[in-house]
């Protein structure tokens, strides 16, 4: 891998975790009424930044990232646009993606 690859891998795995480490943090404290605006907000963070994640990570060898940031993309695209519902379950699969894609990026920064 070139010096610029992997300075360019580096940047994506650094910015991915301080991005799901907020993500998590704000969707832990949302209060998810089905009224209150703040659902909204968040299904579009956790949207972009799962849309962010599935769309790089196989460009900088990070393949493995790619199918659980692609559902989460595409369960909270259907939640953003009233299509679905943000239910208890969702939110569990939800924290436990997180934790996942965050566990696999720890582990490729101390390969690094």
């Amino acid at each position: 891998m070139t010096n610029q690859l992997e300075e360019i891998r580096r940047t994506f795995i650094q910015n991915s975790m301080d991005d799901l480490v907020e993500l998590k943090a704000m969707f832990v404290n949302a209060d998810f009424a089905n009224s209150n605006p703040k659902t909204e907000e968040v299904a579009n963070n956790v949207f972009m930044v799962m849309h962010g994640i599935a769309g790089t990570a196989p460009m900088v060898g990070l393949d493995s990232l790619a199918p659980v940031s692609r559902k989460l993309e595409q369960v909270f695209d259907r939640i953003r646009k009233g299509e679905k519902e943000l239910s208890e379950q969702i939110k569990t699969q939800t924290i436990r993606g997180i934790d996942a894609i965050v566990d696999e990026l720890k582990s490729e920064k101390i390969a690094l």
